[in-house]
């Protein structure tokens, strides 16, 4: 009788912990696709893309300031021959 008893708080108790667990994890998750929640992610993504690109538009401008100055002086150079 004594096992029975024990067995069965063991799966009581085992399934209050489970199903808390579970609840706890929906909540985030429901808390984590909210409109707000979703809004901000976006506009934290949109903030770092624009920043990179652009930093991705000054290197080229950079790259490309450098190619041209590179082309000048080789012309120059011919030009005087």
């Amino acid at each position: 009788m004594f096992k029975r008893v024990f067995f069965a708080m063991l799966g009581l108790g085992a399934g209050v912990l489970i199903g808390t667990w579970a609840v706890r994890k929906a909540d985030r998750a429901q808390a984590k696709l909210s409109p707000a929640s979703v809004g901000t992610a976006a506009t934290g993504k949109a903030r770092t893309l624009g920043t990179r690109v652009s930093a991705a538009l000054a290197d080229g401008r950079r790259a490309a300031e450098q190619r041209e100055a590179e082309l000048r002086a080789l012309y120059r150079g011919q030009g005087s021959g």
